[in-house]
């Protein structure tokens, strides 16, 4: 055993020797060449080590910078959606803000007391037009109190608790306004339909009216004062028994769309009030 170790041992001294002595035989140019050798050899394993290495690098930095995009897309997103609640906010405020000023006017130009009140409800039925507004007979809102808007009239009151009244608009099939048209000052009946428009009756049938005149409120109803825009004519026609003419009026107010009303108010019953009795409300 002693001996087959010597054995192995000898042979790699041999061995190292050997090569040794082959190196320091082989010239300056053959020892150059045979560098070369090796390194061409090894030369596309080391490429291959470099590229992985360089790829590695570039995924290792995109995974950083996409999830730093990421955060950065994230919060600029949320800061999006706040500007623009923001804007639809400032929008909301602006519109109010006009619609007031509006009213404002209206109120100014009103010989009667006045009070701006909101809507905060309509009938869900569908069957009649009304809507419910924020203000009732603690503040001096009660049954057959005008209820109008810059553009027209828009109904009366007819029904009121402590907080709350009901309107009846005048599209609904259960008003009538006393009306004339302003151009030929014909008087007629202003009716509600099942629509948002309505029909002025029982007009005399030598009127000579034409599309786009003026209706305005006579004041001879005992709830709207006289001189009041309820629309203007959108056709005429002749009436189901021939007797009258009768005319499609479109009305001033934008019934659909309204938010504020102003009430005139008064005695119960109508605007009895004289002419100048503003009240602070």
């Amino acid at each position: 055993m002693f001996r087959s170790i010597r054995d192995v041992t000898a042979a790699v001294v041999l061995l190292s020797l050997g090569i040794i002595l082959l190196f320091s035989s082989i010239d300056k140019s053959q020892g150059w060449t045979f560098a070369g050798f090796v390194y061409s050899a090894f030369k596309p394993i080391d490429q291959t080590v470099t590229f992985f290495q360089q790829k590695a690098g570039e995924i290792f930095r995109s995974y950083f910078w996409l999830v730093g995009v990421g955060e950065e897309n994230r919060l600029l997103t949320e800061e999006v959606r706040r500007l623009r609640t923001e804007i639809v906010t400032l929008k909301e405020k602006d519109l109010e803000n006009k619609r007031l000023k509006k009213i404002l006017t209206l109120k100014s130009k009103l010989d009667y007391p006045t009070l701006v009140a909101q809507i905060i409800g309509e009938d869900a039925s569908g069957l009649f037009r009304t809507v419910l507004i924020n203000k009732g007979t603690t503040d001096g809102v009660f049954p057959d109190m005008a209820v109008t808007v810059p553009e027209g009239i828009v109904g009366k009151i007819v029904r009121s608790s402590g907080t709350m009244a009901q309107v009846a608009m005048i599209t609904d099939p259960s008003m009538s306004v006393d009306c004339r048209v302003e151009r030929t000052r014909d008087r007629g009946l202003l009716t509600g339909s099942y629509s948002y428009s309505c029909v002025l009756q029982y007009l005399n049938k030598e009127v000579k009216l034409q599309k786009g005149d003026l209706v305005v409120t006579s004041g001879l109803d005992g709830i709207f004062p006289k001189g009041m825009v309820a629309g203007t004519i959108d056709s005429i026609r002749s009436s189901e028994h021939g007797l009258f003419v009768e005319a499609t009026v479109t009305p001033g107010a934008k019934i659909s769309e309204l938010e504020e009303v102003v009430v005139i108010l008064g005695t119960q019953g109508g605007f009895s009030m004289e002419p100048g009795q503003e009240r602070n409300r």
